[in-house]
């Protein structure tokens, strides 16, 4: 057998790859924890509009649902503002924390008006949570793995969402909808502690903030690279988001996000009640959503290998078509087997397809733009998530839920057209040239 042989450049490898897996996992756990506490008020919506006595109706249940997404709103738009001020790891932290609080909270909540708000206030945190963990897992990531590991980070949503449809099944059988939420708070308690110790800043911006001795020390804990942190785009390339080179594609990126979200989240939200409205039983209507979810961390698996094939542009179009055929086939009264497919497959292209997206911002901006690109793509994007609930949340009061698949294919149609416009940027061919 010959022996292992230990040079500087495999060294640095086998530590930056060490360094990449540390920081995926850790913001990928807190992704998890969000994921929960996005799904935990689709699970118990059936069992809140069933029940008169709690003083939800159909109407009103679609306000409450997208009160969380108007907070994430807020906070994925003021995120890399934050960031960019303060740094990407006390963002990441206060996020976790504030819509920990605020999730626990709503198991208290006596109804509508009063879970409203509740979500609303863990809404900020759940929109700020996604820019500041997305810059740091792109920053600290292998470059060649830059894609894999964003997407296995950003597979923490539907975990989370699966997690909450497997809890809620023994949960709503045997206890309150309060608890959905009372449990979310356990693994945020625990993960907090975890993140305070041993999430690093980012180098690139305590580089910019003149923080060079803490940025050394970061260095020298992850044994990384002098370039590790440093932007990797030509000086040539500023301004802003809205610069020559960049304008459309920032506004492009804004309207894609905002159907893509409205499709997905819409979707999730709404798939257990539009189920339950015709004609599934609760225990059917909550595995729907378990295997939607399970069809997204599935996809994005196959996703992430795709992409590294193809591009992101062409997965992201090919996953937005079969979303938006499977909404098509969702609509009619369908045997199990085929309707879980269909079911399944949504899920692959909904969250799969906003994971292209967010990598495809992330590549078209130079470094130290990225936390606050994505957080304007995410923050003018969630109003989609805002719409589609209550959207949807008229569609079925007015007598015809099924309709709701179609409004998520037709977002997801358009969501298709306008990326095949987005223009190559400079950063972004600049990146492409260097991994060419």
């Amino acid at each position: 057998m010959l022996p292992d042989v230990h040079t500087p450049q495999r060294d640095s490898h086998r530590q930056g790859a060490r360094t990449s897996i540390l920081i995926t996992a850790l913001c990928g756990v807190m992704v998890v924890i969000e994921g929960y506490d996005l799904v935990a008020y689709s699970v118990v919506l059936p069992v809140l509009t069933e029940n008169p006595a709690y003083g939800f109706t159909p109407g009103n249940v679609g306000w409450v649902a997208a009160a969380v997404f108007v907070g994430a709103l807020a906070g994925a738009l003021t995120s890399g503002w934050f960031c960019d001020h303060y740094g990407r790891r006390p963002v990441a932290i206060a996020a976790l924390a504030e819509f920990t609080l605020f999730s626990g909270l709503c198991g208290f909540a006596a109804g509508p008006v009063s879970l409203g708000l509740f979500r609303l206030l863990a809404g900020f945190g759940i929109g700020a949570l996604i820019p500041a963990a997305s810059a740091l897992t792109l920053e600290f990531a292998v470059p060649r793995h830059r894609t894999l590991a964003y997407t296995v980070m950003l597979g923490g949503v539907p975990i989370g969402g699966v997690l909450a449809a497997l809890t809620a099944i023994p949960v709503l059988a045997n206890l309150s909808w309060h608890w959905m939420f009372f449990i979310a708070v356990i693994p945020g308690v625990i993960v907090l502690p975890i993140v305070v110790k041993a999430l690093p800043e980012s180098v690139a911006f305590l580089e910019s903030a003149g923080r060079a001795d803490e940025a050394a020390a970061v260095r020298t804990r992850f044994q990384l690279a002098e370039t590790t942190g440093q932007d990797d785009t030509p000086a040539s390339v500023g301004g802003g988001l809205f610069s020559p080179g960049y304008r459309t594609a920032t506004i492009l990126f804004a309207a894609v996000t905002f159907c893509g979200l409205l499709a997905w989240y819409g979707l999730a939200t709404w798939l257990p009640g539009i189920m339950r409205r015709s004609g599934y039983e609760l225990g059917s209507s909550l595995v729907f959503l378990l295997v939607l979810n399970l069809g997204a961390v599935a996809g994005s698996l196959f996703i992430a290998a795709a992409t590294d094939r193809w591009g992101n542009r062409k997965v992201v179009v090919l996953t937005y078509i079969g979303m938006a055929i499977a909404l098509v086939v969702m609509q009619y009264k369908l045997p199990q087997p085929p309707l879980l497919l269909a079911i399944a497959l949504a899920g692959v292209g909904g969250h799969g397809g906003q994971i292209l997206i967010n990598a495809f911002v992330s590549k078209s901006y130079p470094t130290h733009w990225r936390a606050r690109a994505l957080g304007w793509s995410l923050g003018v994007g969630r109003l989609g998530t805002i719409v589609g609930p209550v959207l949807i949340g008229w569609i079925v009061a007015g007598g015809d839920p099924r309709l709701g698949f179609v409004v998520f294919a037709v977002a997801a149609v358009v969501a298709t057209i306008l990326l095949s416009l987005v223009p190559r940027t400079p950063a972004f061919k600049e990146a492409s040239g260097k991994a060419g």
